[in-house]
């Protein structure tokens, strides 16, 4: 037992470290080769800078610099003054993407503290946000940053980002967006106060592991505060404190029967009432995790109780009130027309004002939600385009194609802006959450990660044995999942490309792949069933039955309890993920269900199929 609460603490307080293998990196130059460096970058530049006046100016001469620092390969001075001055053009300019790009060759090549940098080059970045929309970006840009450097222990990052996101929130003018950001604020702020004192607990474990008050203590901090239940748990059981106690030791026996299992909900739900936040949330975040489990074998006022509850926190999560009722009416909302052969991928801007869609003829379709019209076509790719995706911004759009290409779009102008060529056709795609950077599936077996500003190859994740079609990011930032002809799920480890799980099973390629919220399932279609992965044990957990054919298209909502499908029996199917029941039933389409998509607020879904329509369905209420 010393060894295990020991290996838990020391885990825990390791502060955060340049990433990758630091012996490999080159150290910062000193200050005299930098000043040689700069000398020799302003002789060369120093006309460009001077015009470059503008934002879009600023940001374009960034990207020279930035190639310019790449190809210094033989000169470390010279590459680390070039990225440091693309950055903090980006900076001047604005550009959060093109900003966090330098930020991110510069740690890849320097043995730099990658949060401080990040948090000193974001700061810049805001001072210099212009417009509304720039600032919310900014801030769904930092938010995950935040909860990155708590992770890590690094406090001083952890403010540095929330001021960051203080000053964006302002930016946007975007009430609701300052009050969440000034409350997670007030949640860093809490939970540092909670590490500060922290220090002679861990003395104490050291020397008396049965230590009931330093057990609590270090528990409530990891549980309470941070949210590391796996590490709070076995701590808070071998605490002082009687109501903790219990109930973490009934977490720790994981009870099976939903009977079992509600009681424990209950029992931290009516605890997170006698507490205040963060506390409180992170109890009700544990309610939640237990009432999702007991949902099975739930019926009558004990599941619409758990429901509720279930309701409760995860629009607490979300930063927005529970609903009480559905958006709109349930079912077909509207039918779009206009393209001339079958629909591959749609998908929906995370605003909720514009759906796109990519076809076998071609083009790539920006539909208006609003008016039902279509707003614009983007024409360029030479074969058929097999998936579309939207980025954060909501005003551009990628597509991937045939063609062994990944093209990037300015919706407003239809202007193709950047261009990512592979060697074979181009199937899979996703967006990573930050729009900084994208993967792509292809038929020469590999999946390949992308920066979205730079249009350059980050890294290659060879193991398929033949075409990839569906890839996906892992919420935990740290894997990626990919299915496809070989009738596997592969997962890799992003930094590395290391595969580190393989699920074996479909009986047909593997067209859709997606991970829930916490990144402990995946979730996989192809066959005629959906299945449910467990990343843990490697083993199937569930499987989603009632599609009568190929289940072809798979979307899993935002917050990781609803599963939409569609498949060759023509019909959109709608699942509850902690069940595995289906929902709902969506008839209309007159053929094969190819793809489907949610709303970012889960209350709407877009779908296309081999009958050349694109249709916008609402949703019911949870």
């Amino acid at each position: 037992m010393r060894g295990i609460l020991l290996l838990l603490i020391g885990g825990a307080f390791a502060l955060a470290q340049p990433s990758g293998d630091a012996g490999k990196k080159l150290p910062i130059p000193d200050k005299a080769a930098q000043a040689k460096a700069l000398a020799l970058v302003l002789d060369i530049f120093k006309d460009d800078m001077n015009a470059a006046a503008t934002p879009e100016a600023k940001t374009k001469l960034a990207l020279t610099l930035l190639q310019q620092g790449k190809d210094s390969r033989d000169d470390a001075a010279n590459r680390y003054v070039l990225y440091r001055e693309a950055r903090e053009l980006a900076a001047r300019a604005g550009d959060a993407n093109m900003t966090m790009t330098a930020v991110e060759e510069m740690t890849r090549a320097f043995a730099v503290n990658p949060l401080e940098l990040k948090a000193a080059a974001l700061a810049a970045v805001a001072d210099n946000v212009a417009s509304a929309e720039s600032g919310k970006n900014l801030v769904d840009l930092v938010m995950p940053l935040i909860a990155e450097a708590l992770d890590a222990d690094n406090y001083d990052a952890a403010f540095a980002f929330g001021k960051v996101a203080a000053v964006a929130a302002r930016k946007s003018k975007v009430l609701a967006l300052v009050t969440a950001v000034q409350k997670r604020n007030e949640e860093i702020e809490a939970v540092h106060k909670g590490f500060a004192r922290l220090q002679a607990y861990v003395d104490r474990l050291k020397k008396d592991p049965k230590d009931g008050e330093a057990n609590l203590e270090l528990g409530k901090y990891f549980a309470l505060y941070k949210g590391r239940w796996d590490r709070g748990l076995p701590l808070l059981a071998m605490g002082n404190d009687p109501a903790l106690k219990a109930l973490a030791a009934k977490d720790v026996s994981d009870p099976k029967g939903a009977k079992d299992q509600l009681a424990l909900a209950d029992g931290w739900w009516d605890l997170a009432a006698t507490n205040k936040d963060p506390a409180q949330l992170q109890l009700q975040r544990r309610a939640m995790h237990w009432y999702e489990q007991a949902l099975a074998g739930l019926a009558g006022l004990s599941r619409t109780k758990a429901l509720r509850r279930i309701d409760t926190v995860s629009a607490r999560l979300a930063g927005s009130s529970v609903s009480e009722g559905p958006a709109g009416p349930v079912g077909e909302l509207k039918k779009f027309d206009g393209h001339t052969d079958e629909i591959k991928s749609v998908a929906l801007s995370h605003d909720g004002r514009y759906a796109v869609s990519g076809s076998h003829d071609q083009t790539v379709r920006i539909w208006d939600l609003t008016s039902g019209k279509e707003e614009r076509v983007l024409r360029g790719h030479t074969k058929q385009v097999w998936s579309v995706a939207f980025l954060p911004n909501n005003r551009q759009v990628l597509s991937v194609s045939w063609d062994a290409s990944a093209r990037l779009w300015d919706i407003k102008t239809g202007n193709e802006l950047k261009r990512y060529s592979h060697r074979l056709d181009v199937n899979g795609l996703a967006v990573h959450r930050d729009g900084n950077t994208f993967l792509t599936g292809s038929d020469d077996h590999n999946v390949y990660l992308w920066n979205v500003s730079s249009a350059e190859e980050i890294r290659k994740f060879p193991g398929h044995t033949n075409f990839v079609y569906c890839v996906a990011f892992a919420p935990d930032g740290r894997h990626i999942v990919s299915g496809g002809s070989d009738k596997s799920v592969r997962v890799f480890e992003l930094s590395t490309s290391i595969q580190v799980k393989q699920f074996d099973g479909h009986t047909h390629a593997v067209t859709n792949v997606a991970v829930t919220p916490d990144s402990r399932y995946i979730l996989s279609s192809g066959d005629n069933v959906i299945h449910m992965w467990d990343m843990a044990s490697g083993k199937e957990f569930r499987k989603f039955e009632g599609h009568a054919g190929l289940v072809t298209g798979m979307a899993l909502s935002l917050d990781g309890r609803r599963l939409l499908t569609g498949g060759d029996d023509k019909t959109i199917r709608l699942w509850d993920v902690a069940t595995g029941k289906e929902l709902h039933k969506f008839q209309g389409h007159g053929d094969n269900v190819t793809c489907v998509a949610f709303s970012h607020d889960g209350r709407k879904a877009i779908s296309g199929s081999t009958d050349r329509t694109v249709r916008l369905w609402g949703l019911p209420a949870r």
